[in-house]
């Protein structure tokens, strides 16, 4: 399925999961539920039925967790949201955040912690201010994705489909999220959810022409130190 069929409504699904390395492990006498991550174990204790499942699951790759609440009375739903969300606050910096299309392909986009006080606070992109690309940011290719990084940033972005590339290059110069959509002809709803994750993770930011020009003069600076 894509988004490209005729009358097929365009819808964003928020993918949470772990990275490779973090392992989980369930069935613990006391309940418990422990994460075993490369800057070392982390204990959830006394974790309700529905946080060990979205534990369990996000070991097995983006998940949707509306998903997984789905199956929760209503009564208790919005009990269990609040814990789940709480939890995976103080895990940020273990945990994966994706956004993808409602099309059964997996992430569109993905960004991965880096370091242990990697912090994602994600918000909606300035309607009508401008945003580029990090003069810092530094691209490659790889395993068929478009990866983005700021060298000793706390994330890395991977783009993972081959369209992500085009929000990339539009990315290079200053513009509105409106107007990135008309121009890489991708949907309004996935490009504001794609710039608000760059943002989030420092690999986009947002100001005017000049402090953009004041960033791009800042960053050539700074490399030409680096290699004095």
């Amino acid at each position: 399925m894509s988004w490209r069929q005729p009358g097929r409504q365009v819808r964003t699904v928020a993918l949470w999961s772990f990275p490779e390395d973090v392992l989980v492990e369930t069935g613990a006498p006391d309940g418990s539920v422990l994460l075993l991550t490369r800057w070392g174990e982390i204990r959830v204790t006394d974790p309700d039925p529905t946080t060990v499942e979205s534990l369990r699951r996000m070991s097995f790759g983006p998940v949707s967790l509306e998903n997984v609440l789905r199956g929760v009375a209503d009564d208790s739903v919005e009990d269990r949201r609040r814990r789940l969300s709480a939890l995976l606050d103080r895990l940020q910096h273990v945990v994966v955040r994706s956004v993808g299309l409602a099309d059964g392909l997996g992430p569109w986009l993905s960004a991965l912690p880096l370091t242990p006080r990697a912090v994602f606070r994600l918000a909606p992109p300035p309607a009508d201010g401008l945003v580029w690309l990090s003069p810092a940011v530094q691209t490659r290719r790889e395993s068929g994705g478009l990866v983005l990084e700021v060298p000793g940033g706390a994330y890395r972005v991977v783009l993972h489909r081959p369209d992500g590339g085009r929000l990339v290059d539009a990315l290079a110069a200053p513009s509105t999220v409106a107007a990135l959509a008309v121009a890489v002809g991708l949907p309004a709803a996935l490009v504001g959810e794609a710039v608000a994750h760059l943002l989030a993770t420092g690999v986009a930011v947002t100001g005017t022409h000049a402090e953009r020009a004041a960033a791009t003069s800042v960053d050539t600076q700074s490399a030409r130190r680096a290699h004095e």
